[in-house]
């Protein structure tokens, strides 16, 4: 009994330090945020960001959008606004890969799993991106929670964190890993 107390406690502190590790980069990204952009209110996630990046084709620049609106629906913890993204993103980059990620966001109305094929579509996006993207900034986002600690990635137009992995349940958590650019 002593020593399941013991390991209740160390979770308990593992926990809450986390938390607060991913609290503190989350301000720290904030506050280099603060002088470059002025401060958006929490109910522009209700937004689509305008995606300021160009692409060499119009499939690539349509393709993004849908990826930013599966996002947006993630972050809203919105799964038919998912789903809906998901089916538009599958009709303009019908391949393999990116079918059976979308597929599984298509097919379910449990947010957890939404956000687990996400993180598959990330992947091939990125890809995407990386070789199709003309100019602009995109920004590799990432949460060190995601996926019981073992983090997850996610792509956006903005610097600051809405975590798509979270919602509003840790909305803020994450750091830009890289800025994606042309």
């Amino acid at each position: 009994m002593r020593n399941f107390r013991i390991h209740l406690k160390m979770l308990v502190v593992f926990f809450t330090m986390t938390a607060i590790s991913c609290k503190e980069n989350n301000n720290k990204v904030e506050e280099k945020n603060t002088s470059e952009i002025p401060q958006k209110e929490e109910s522009d996630t209700n937004k689509n960001s305008a995606i300021t990046a160009e692409f060499r084709n119009p499939k690539a620049t349509e393709a993004f959008k849908h990826y930013i609106d599966i996002k947006t629906a993630l972050v809203e913890s919105d799964s038919k606004k998912a789903k809906k993204a998901a089916e538009e993103l599958i009709k303009v980059l019908p391949s393999i890969a990116l079918k059976k990620a979308t597929e599984i966001i298509i097919n379910t109305d449990d947010i957890e799993d939404q956000r687990k094929a996400f993180s598959t579509v990330t992947l091939l996006i990125e890809t995407i991106v990386k070789e199709t993207m003309t100019t602009g900034e995109i920004y590799k986002q990432h949460c060190p929670m995601a996926f019981d600690n073992k983090g997850a990635y996610w792509l956006s137009t903005e610097k600051e964190i809405r975590n798509p992995y979270f919602g509003d349940r840790m909305l803020k958590c994450g750091s830009v890993t890289e800025t994606i650019k042309k």
